[in-house]
């Protein structure tokens, strides 16, 4: 683990700073992630575009950051989803005898994007960092993008948790696609990325899992691929606080119909309870639907959004 280089200040942020005190070209700006590769303001929005944040950016490695520096964006269609989720801590005091739910005190709210940053900026401005209540708030959103990049095609899954939750357990984060597309096997990749407290001394560290194409958290399926991932939890020396993933992969048409669209869409399935890694899961052409094993639906707080654009 790393420390890191920016927390409440954005890369963007420093960007500008180092543009007004030395105004020269976009590509001679730079910037050094916490893994020690520079990266020039050029670069850095071109890896916005593509969809990846700032704490993606700065626990960037280097294979990745090769891929993905160059790329040029052609076309992007993109639709997120806002979520807040009042959780209740599993206890006998919390639970009504009359259900069968996992968590029946775990509520899940769609919301607007000024109301969801509204709530979300209240929140942040009266949270207790090491509070150990019974319930607590946490907001959630999940953008799911098509990009057209030098004439291929790339879908794209991200969720950001802007104020944690309770619960982290294995969750699961997918993207399925309509039957006249196939994706394309290696090009698939998505990381967990954190940043982390220390109780009593402070200071904050930056984390990731990475999943690269050969990792056996994928689910790898015609409809499209996802992934596992167990999120980042707290130990007795570290506190998260910020928590975030990703996905991707390429597509193709696999058929001689000309499709009038293309569709991708996301899922992101939370783990309302703790549950086993060893569950797995079937995604569906033509919708986020999943069918689950090993694990029932009612544990999972499922959100899913749908991008299209014109073939």
């Amino acid at each position: 683990m790393k420390k890191i280089i920016s927390y409440t200040i954005s890369l963007f942020t420093i960007f500008i700073f180092f543009m007004l005190q030395n105004p020269v070209s976009a590509a001679e700006n730079k910037i050094t992630n916490s893994n020690g590769i520079k990266i020039t303001e050029e670069q850095y929005e071109n890896l916005k575009d593509l969809g990846f944040t700032d704490l993606a950016i700065d626990q960037m490695d280097k294979e990745i950051f090769d891929e993905n520096k160059d790329l040029v964006l052609e076309s992007k269609t993109e639709t997120t989803k806002y979520y807040e989720i009042s959780e209740g801590v599993p206890g006998p005091q919390l639970f009504s005898l009359e259900t069968s739910e996992e968590n029946p005190n775990y509520i899940s709210t769609e919301l607007s994007e000024e109301e969801y940053f509204k709530r979300v900026e209240a929140a942040k401005s009266s949270i207790k960092p090491f509070s150990t209540g019974s319930a607590q708030t946490s907001y959630r959103r999940l953008t799911t993008s098509i990009q057209r990049i030098s004439g291929d095609i790339r879908v794209h899954n991200k969720f950001v948790w802007d104020i944690i939750p309770v619960t982290r357990s294995y969750d699961t984060l997918s993207i399925s696609i309509d039957s006249t597309f196939s994706p394309l096997a290696g090009t698939q990749h998505g990381q967990q990325l954190w940043t982390t407290t220390h109780p009593m001394q402070g200071g904050l560290y930056g984390g990731n899992a990475t999943y690269t194409s050969a990792s056996n958290a994928w689910n790898k399926q015609g409809a499209g691929y996802g992934v596992k991932m167990n999120l980042k939890d707290n130990t007795s020396t570290s506190r998260v606080v910020d928590l975030e993933g990703y996905m991707y992969y390429k597509i193709a048409k696999n058929s001689s119909v000309v499709p009038v669209y293309i569709n991708a869409y996301g899922n992101y399935s939370h783990a309302k309870t703790t549950v086993s890694s060893s569950y797995s899961y079937s995604l569906s052409y033509g919708g986020p639907a999943i069918s689950w094993a090993g694990v029932t639906s009612t544990s999972f707080d499922t959100i899913t959004t749908h991008a299209q654009t014109k073939y």
